[in-house]
């Protein structure tokens, strides 16, 4: 990748028109079962925002601390960088188990927290004494970025703090499948309840990249659930109490649950699909390239191996629809196999992939997660790529054939997948706003009418229509008429217009009876960076961030990705620090 003095969507396309003979189709890409097995790469948004806190020289202090033997109170941490502070408040507080619920209709969560841009003074911090605590219901201004809440695991939380205030570590039998010591449930920002929103950062801002301030808040929401039990162990064991040792302060990560929220956001952002799933498609490009290198196949190799031990050890919970972990291990184990026998071809790296392009879809993106490691880009060219302009005005002058033309270009596959739009009304389904939880869902059409409240993400469906009105319109009649004749066709026209990028269409039918939300979430939470996807219906799961990762004091000695995908510890239950 390289620096070029262009706006940002016109750098992507060029940088994709460089690589074009060795990009991957869309029609692949973007097919349900690719989509639902996407992994975290070098440059998912979790991994970039921490090389950019190594390489700048980020530093956290930890300014206040309030926090009891129960853990509850309160705690600043704040990030340094240069001149600029930018400040983590959380608020703790301890609910009985039956409390505890990943929904938007809670009211109460064990962990509330914000991140600032600026120090925190007192009249600051009491106001968010107040309001942050209220989630959706509190008010903030334009020092806050982000928002988020959570809850302590259930399972682990106390017993990590006994276990360590008797001067023991943690049995890896008992806690190590999880991964996660907290989990949070969302990070709002963009200017909901009055934060800033994303077109409020300057262009020197480091927070001013997407989603760089969620992950800096959720890094220092992990680095609070270490604090926090080590610190309620030594209140509660004294002298006896130990702190994790070095196999276990890094292994655990922050846990996540998420939902169809996610689905919504997809379907209404296809440029911003498009850039994500063209980074990857362009360092995978890259790679590709490569000649035979030895240094690139031992990394390669190390990366195949530390995958394999990962997974291994990762316990064997029922992961379906997707892999379990000793499914994906063994998925290693044939890579392994496999590039043995290709690594001294002269494209070894080519010839791996299109190998697992012969293999199932959770082989396949596993090789190019691999793969990508050994991608040099240049993070600040990605940094770049990923500020994406969402404005599109539709031609509404063009000739009804030539819409004909360019809707068979950009959508041809909704014709080509599964949806069958003659199936019964109560087959199908509408995406709606709950009213009484204010939550998304989808129900079936025949069970509720909308009454004009269905959330607009039957891409498939509003396509097919104007298809279906472009047809029957005379080939010289303008698309400003048809849309006269037919006004709920304009979100179609817009659409078609919004949709001029290869990869910004999931190409499948989010209204149809046998679609799975999973697939589309495990795509953008893959690119958070997420991983141990654990599905908990068709329609949510959980999933681990940070898994592995530096401290904050372990920043300044750099951070070269290679705290990816842990081995689960080692240490023997029970057995003394």
């Amino acid at each position: 990748m390289k620096t070029i003095g262009l706006d940002p969507a016109t750098l992507l396309e060029r940088e994709l028109a460089d690589r074009r003979g060795r990009l991957r189709s869309a029609d692949h890409v973007m097919s349900p079962p690719v989509v639902g097995a996407a992994r975290l790469t070098r440059y998912s948004f979790n991994r970039m925002m921490l090389r950019r806190a190594s390489t700048d020289g980020w530093t956290v202090v930890r300014s206040r601390f309030d926090i009891d033997e129960h853990g509850a109170g309160e705690a600043v941490y704040e990030w340094h960088l240069d001149d600029q502070v930018y400040s983590f408040v959380a608020f703790t507080e301890t609910l009985d188990e039956s409390a505890h619920t990943d929904r938007v209709v809670a009211d109460r969560w064990e962990i509330t927290a914000v991140l600032v841009d600026g120090p925190v003074d007192a009249a600051l911090l009491g106001s968010l004494r107040h309001e942050v605590p209220l989630q959706e219901g509190g008010r903030f201004d334009a020092r806050v970025l982000t928002l988020t809440r959570g809850n302590r695991s259930v399972r682990f939380f106390d017993y990590l703090v006994e276990t360590l205030a008797s001067g023991a570590q943690p049995d890896p039998e008992l806690v190590a499948d999880a991964g996660y010591i907290m989990r949070s449930t969302a990070f709002y920002g963009n200017g909901k309840f009055g934060m800033r929103s994303f077109g409020g950062y300057d262009d020197t801002d480091p927070m001013g990249v997407p989603y760089r301030a969620q992950f800096a808040a959720a890094f220092l929401f992990r680095e609070l659930s270490y604090d926090v039990v080590e610190h309620c162990a030594a209140l509660r064991g004294g002298a006896g109490a130990v702190r994790f040792d070095d196999e276990w302060r890094r292994f655990f990560g922050l846990g996540n649950a998420t939902g169809l929220g996610l689905v919504f956001y997809a379907f209404k952002h296809p440029r911003i699909m498009h850039a994500w799933a063209s980074v990857r498609e362009i360092a995978l490009a890259d790679v590709r390239a490569l000649e035979n290198d030895l240094a690139l196949s031992t990394q390669l190799e190390w990366w195949i191996d530390r995958a394999q031990t990962h997974f291994a050890t990762a316990g064997d919970d029922d992961c379906a629809p997707f892999a379990s972990p000793s499914g994906i291990a063994a998925r290693c184990g044939r890579v392994r196999a496999a590039w043995r026998e290709l690594r001294t071809h002269p494209t070894p790296f080519d010839e791996l992939w299109r190998w697992s392009n012969t293999q199932d879809p959770e082989t396949e993106e596993l090789v190019v997660s691999l793969l990508i490691e050994l991608h040099d880009g240049d993070d600040a060219v990605v940094d770049q790529l990923l500020r994406v302009s969402e404005s599109a005005n539709p031609d509404l002058s063009m000739s009804a054939s030539e819409a004909q033309a360019l809707l068979n270009e950009r959508f041809g596959w909704v014709s080509s997948t599964s949806t069958n739009r003659s199936q019964s009304a109560d087959q199908m389904f509408w995406w709606v706003i709950s009213d009484n939880t204010d939550e998304p869902r989808r129900v079936r059409r025949g069970a509720l009418e909308p009454n004009g409240r269905d959330v607009t993400i039957d891409v498939a469906g509003r396509m097919q229509a104007l298809a279906h009105a472009l047809e029957l319109a005379a080939p010289d009649e303008t698309v400003g008429d048809v849309v006269a004749r037919n006004p709920e066709l304009l979100f179609a026209v817009h659409r078609l217009a919004v949709s001029d990028q290869r990869y910004g269409e999931f190409h499948d039918d989010a209204c149809a009876a046998g679609y799975l939300p999973l697939q589309v979430q495990r795509f953008q939470l893959a690119f958070y960076g997420m991983d141990n996807f654990k599905p908990k219906s068709t329609d949510w799961l959980r999933v681990t961030l940070f898994q592995g990762a530096p401290r904050a004091e372990d920043l300044a000695n750099g951070c070269n990705d290679d705290w990816v995908l842990p081995p689960r510890p080692t240490t023997r239950a029970g057995e003394p620090a």
